[in-house]
């Protein structure tokens, strides 16, 4: 749900009614993935992308409409046919899109809303489902309605679809990916987007020196939780780094041994002072939820750190292993401060993502 937080603060800054679309079914090529989501303000004022520019100036036209209505509408697009190059979009993405128009005011965030970011600030995993069309006679649920699951449970109204939507969410849940479903029950039939709630990857980096600011500024960019550590405070500032998101003063092991780390955190050791190098490293080692563990620098001053961890009484496990990357980084000839921070961020982002960071070019199927 990258973005959903930026949506929801705007939600509650309107002033007058917006429209918010959202990318419920995505078939063929796609430029986002279902649940992207965008706020158009009656005067023109956008939040959010839903697209690679393919839809947006479309919705805009239709806004006024669902303002006016307050109904939802369900706008599809053909982007993949001849007759779209020549009177629609004209961007010949290959791809059929459905994005759904809901009417939003200003005062308190829906409900919905509100539980969906108290999850995403706490880190806590859960399933937001949305309603996005109805067919036949029974049912219990309109398009518009929106259903979350997590630890305070689902609130669902009892009726012939309460089962399939506590299954749907589910399974988002477990996972970890946004897809459209179509349940049936009797005569009625409805089309519902679940996405699983996935707090954002969180980066913690340990050490403040020049080289740490690019890394912050990109991995703030990126929509990830920043949180710096080092044990010089002159250098540890929100001053140097005003885009964290949290600073941590002190020596290792103690200033590491109480961050919040989970399966969607990193860390990376860059403090480039061997002592300190040696402590966090050490003692990120055991963390067990940790996704991946970075070490800067040549090769030979990393297999030295392990060696004498290994003699020190703390060898390097299989699975710590696996986590533990050294140099961290792709290789993509990275010189500057800036490409090297693109580098190890890029290495970060497809081992949380579970992918192998190659070429899209050599990728078979689907790149998403």
């Amino acid at each position: 749900m990258k973005g959903f937080q930026e949506i929801a603060s705007a939600v509650a800054a309107l002033a007058e009614p917006a429209a918010l679309a959202t990318l419920v079914r995505v078939k063929g090529s796609g430029y986002r993935k279902p649940g992207a989501r965008m706020l158009f303000g009656p005067s023109g004022v956008r939040t959010g992308i839903i697209s690679a520019g393919c839809l947006e100036t479309d919705i805009l036209a239709q806004v006024q409409a669902v303002l006016a209505s307050n109904a939802p509408h369900l706008a599809s697009y053909d982007l993949g046919s001849d007759l779209d190059l020549i009177w629609g979009t004209g961007m010949g993405c290959q791809g059929r899109a459905e994005v759904l128009l809901e009417r939003v005011m200003p005062g308190p965030l829906p409900n919905w809303m509100r539980r969906c970011c108290a999850m995403l600030e706490q880190r806590r995993i859960g399933a937001q489902g949305t309603v996005y069309a109805v067919r036949g006679e029974g049912a219990s649920v309109i398009p518009g309605d929106h259903f979350v699951l997590g630890e305070a449970g689902l609130d669902i109204p009892d009726g012939p679809f309460a089962l399939g939507l506590r299954s749907a969410l589910g399974s988002a849940q477990e996972e970890g990916v946004p897809r459209s479903h179509t349940l049936r029950a009797g005569e009625a039939e409805l089309d519902l987007l679940v996405e699983p709630i996935l707090p954002p990857f969180a980066l913690w980096i340990f050490g403040a020196g020049e080289h740490s600011r690019p890394i912050v500024r990109l991995a703030k960019e990126l929509g990830w939780f920043v949180g710096l550590v080092d044990h010089r405070p002159a250098l540890a500032t929100a001053e140097r780094f005003p885009q964290a998101d949290r600073i941590v003063v002190g020596h290792p092991p103690d200033s590491l041994r109480d961050l919040p780390l989970d399966g969607r955190s990193a860390a990376l050791v860059v403090s480039h002072v061997y002592e300190k190098d040696r402590q966090a490293l050490e003692t990120l080692l055991e963390s067990p939820l940790l996704g991946y563990l970075g070490l800067q620098g040549n090769r030979q001053r990393s297999l030295r750190l392990l060696k004498e961890l290994a003699e020190a009484g703390h060898p390097v496990s299989p699975e710590q292993r696996r986590k533990l990357h050294f140099p961290a980084g792709l290789d993509l000839g990275a010189e500057t401060p800036e490409a090297i921070a693109l580098s190890m961020l890029a290495e970060v982002q497809a081992t949380l993502a579970g992918h192998p960071g190659g070429s899209l070019r050599d990728r078979d199927g689907s790149i998403h």
